[in-house]
């Protein structure tokens, strides 16, 4: 729990000083704009219900969202924007987990357990800022596909969900772009013709200025702090940069270079030193030597990122699609803690510090071939095989110490692994007749390391019958493997928490999945869909108890445990599209359980997102073909939380009725933290309201103007995302012979407003 409040208070300071320079920068653009976070209209009414929903009521998949073309960027806006990622926080079955991060958690998965592809590239981590962005550029977004329920048999390696995100091609005919001014950041799009009709390239750079506008905010938090002898150390700034170039040789065969760059780097901490205060106490005190000056430095430093490449090549056949792509992706994440002290500045022996480094890799160079022919309306067919090249460093600890003249320095050595993955597909989809659909599939593959191979096979099979124009029922059964999974070692999971690789004695995660669903159109231009599903999973891995995750005396396969977990619900939704106005509801009902024999003594806990009811009500308005308003209201059960209610009385305690906190150095007084079970405690429930407004304007030559202002959680909701057991003896309050204990919960997002301006040539 220490560590716990110490990562809670560590992300508080930084949203504190992320507000600060919010607000600070809100006061100078008064301006006005931004839609939301949470506005789904767009994506769950307008795109997935209106557009989509014949093709749902005829397509046999489940749970697919598809967003195509124009309508990725009226998406919901945050911060001068649309957020791919937080759109689909909003959607049924699916649970943002934390707020203020872009965590994905679908159908009771885990973060780690959603597939992004981009253009083909697999992606590690797709968030920037703990989640206030995403890390894709709307602007190069072409179309967006997402599986929950129902997977087509070419996606493989995670068990939750699939993000495919198609890019914008370049324009081969004139040089176009759009660029973009936010509270937080600017983002820039160009396309434009190498060789007319032949050769084209686009170029899409994004980058936050919160490093550039937070030096003056700094400054002057810390010429207030210097009389105390503070100093506040903070700097962050992410980076996205996408390129695609595209060349057609014919009418039938073409091939596209696709670049993606995405990273983050954070600085955070704080400075003591002898202050002035401190400095004219002593020389008052009558003590005629001189003060003696110290200072006490603690920083962190965190990165992560992803980069990559892929080249492509399609050749049209006469009734199919030969396609051929290899790649390279990269991730890396790494997190230092740095604490450099000394107690007296002319006395060398009192110099110390402690650093400690994190690091996690993956390296993937990957191939694949695949076919896609349509054999007239009854039958289309693909089919495909690849291989992939892993190379991980799962763990890389260094502890380093100096005390004086004693150096100490322990490293754990973990070594690189390796892992060889090759796998074949196989997708028939049937139509039978006009009323029945059906697709099976199945999906191949081994994956060799450490001198052992895990060869799987994953059916998949989806079902439709129309029991009228209007109504339609879906069955659907998938089974997916996972061969690398991302431990968390507390409740909020960062994205330098380490991806762990199964070994020859870990077995690789398993999902069963079983949806049934029913699909219709109703009166009055409404749609609505109600899926019921079960998800079974085995071999889920987590840090054992008692174990630090940061020893680096054990292997890092020594540190983990296995066990299963099982969720099931309702995932609802009604929409409504009617001349100026538009709305949906959408409603998850969801049961998330999980069971590790070394875990929680062998019963079963609730997961950490255990959020039972979620509910998601959006409108949209459009006053005139000028202004639009949105707003969008969000409701969710709190997330579960392990918390210590009681504590043991140690013996020759002389408290031996108080029931205290353990406090630290004072386990003799305070007892020890008693936990009952895992995730015993529910957190409060969390809801929001978004408010948008968005302003078009036609500008000379065909040119574009908008402006967006939004309020992000509009009443201010301090939703709480942990709670903490008090353990400052000054709040002990004794009543006779009754003592009382203290609970707090910590939250650090209130209302947020936003501008943003996108110019569009």
């Amino acid at each position: 729990m220490t560590y716990l409040i110490a990562k809670v208070e560590w992300l508080r300071r930084i949203h504190l000083s992320f507000m600060v320079i919010v607000f600070f920068f809100s006061a100078v653009l008064i301006n006005a704009q931004t839609q939301k976070d949470t506005t789904t209209i767009k994506l769950q009414e307008v795109v997935v219900y209106g557009d989509e929903a014949g093709k749902n009521l005829t397509d046999p998949l489940m749970g697919r969202v598809s967003i195509k073309d124009k309508l990725i960027l009226n998406l919901p806006v945050m911060f001068g924007e649309p957020d791919i990622v937080k759109t689909l926080q909003t959607l049924p079955g699916v649970s943002p987990g934390v707020e203020g991060f872009t965590g994905l958690y679908v159908h009771g998965g885990d973060n780690d357990q959603n597939l992004f592809l981009y253009q083909g590239l697999p992606l590690y981590h797709v968030s920037h800022l703990g989640g206030i962005f995403s890390s894709f550029n709307v602007f190069t977004v072409r179309s967006l596909d997402f599986f929950k329920s129902s997977f087509p048999a070419r996606y493989g390696g995670r068990i939750s969900s699939i993000t495919d995100i198609g890019m914008n091609q370049p324009d081969f005919e004139k040089f176009t772009g759009k660029f973009s001014l936010g509270l937080l950041g600017g983002n820039a799009y160009i396309s434009a013709p190498l060789v007319k009709e032949k050769t084209a390239f686009s170029v899409g750079l994004r980058r936050s200025w919160i490093d550039a506008i937070s030096i003056p905010t700094l400054a002057i938090m810390n010429q207030v702090q210097k009389k105390k002898g503070e100093k506040h150390i903070a700097q962050y700034a992410f980076v996205d940069f996408n390129m695609r170039i595209d060349h057609h040789f014919n009418q039938k065969s073409k091939m596209y270079l696709v670049g993606y760059y995405g990273y983050d780097n954070l600085k955070i901490g704080e400075r003591l030193f002898e202050s002035r205060e401190d400095k004219n106490a002593v020389m008052n005190s009558g003590d005629s030597d001189e003060p003696s000056r110290f200072f006490d430095e603690d920083i962190n430093r965190l990165s992560w990122g992803n980069w990559g490449v892929l080249g492509a090549f399609d050749y049209r056949l006469n009734n199919g699609l030969l396609h051929a792509s290899i790649y390279h992706s990269n991730y890396s994440s790494s997190y230092k803690q740095e604490k450099e002290y000394q107690a007296n500045l002319s006395d060398p022996s009192t110099y110390g510090y402690n650093r400690s480094h994190t690091k996690n890799k993956i390296k993937d160079v990957g191939f694949k071939v695949s076919y896609m022919g349509e054999f007239g309306e009854f039958y289309l067919f693909e089919s495909g095989a690849g291989f992939i090249h892993h190379a991980y460093l799962p763990e890389g600890l260094l502890n380093e110490s100096r005390e004086g003249e004693e150096l100490f320095s322990d490293d754990n050595n973990s070594p690189d692994v390796s892992a060889n993955e090759g796998y074949f597909y196989m997708d028939n989809t049937f139509n039978i007749t006009d009323r029945v659909a059906f697709q099976a599939g199945l999906r191949g593959v081994t994956y060799h390391i450490q001198s052992h191979s895990h060869n799987r096979l994953e059916p998949r099979a989806s079902l439709r019958i129309n029991l009228s124009p209007d109504y339609s029922i879906k069955a659907g059964y998938a089974r997916m493997y996972q061969f690398v999974q991302q431990i968390s070692s507390n409740y909020i999971n960062l994205p330098t928490d380490l991806w762990q690789p199964i070994t020859a004695e870990l077995k690789p995660l398993q999902s069963d999945q079983y949806s049934l669903g029913l699909y219709g159109n109703l009166p009055h231009s409404m749609y609505f869909s109600v899926e019921g599903w079960y998800k079974d999973m085995q071999h889920l891995l987590e840090y054992r108890e008692g174990i630090s995750s940061l020893n680096p005396n054990l292997n890092w396969e020594e540190k983990l445990t296995a066990g299963k977990g099982w969720s099931y619900g309702i995932d609802l939704s009604v929409s409504k599209t009617a001349g100026k106005f538009s709305g949906s509801v959408g409603y998850g009902l969801m049961w998330n359980r999980r069971k590790f024999d070394e875990l929680n003594q062998g019963e079963t806990f609730p997961a950490k997102f255990d959020n039972r009811h979620k509910l998601n009500i959006n409108a949209n308005y459009s006053l005139n073909e000028k202004i639009e308003f949105n707003a969008g209201w969000t409701y969710m059960t709190g997330n579960r939380l392990t918390l210590s209610l009681y504590n043991y009385d140690i013996p020759g305690d002389q408290f031996p009725d108080a029931p205290s906190v353990g406090a630290p150095n004072l386990d003799e007084i305070t007892g020890v933290d008693y936990y009952s079970k895992r995730n015993n405690i529910r957190m409060p429930a969390y809801h929001r309201l978004d408010l948008g407004m968005s302003i078009h304007r036609l500008l000379k030559n065909g040119k574009k103007g908008i402006w967006n202002v939004s309020l992000y959680n509009a009443y201010c909701r301090m939703n709480p995302i942990t709670i903490k057991k008090d353990d400052v003896n000054k709040i002990w309050e004794a009543k006779g012979n009754q003592w009382n204990r203290v609970f707090k919960t910590f939250s650090f997002i209130p209302v947020i407003p936003s501008v943003s301006y996108t110019y569009i040539f």
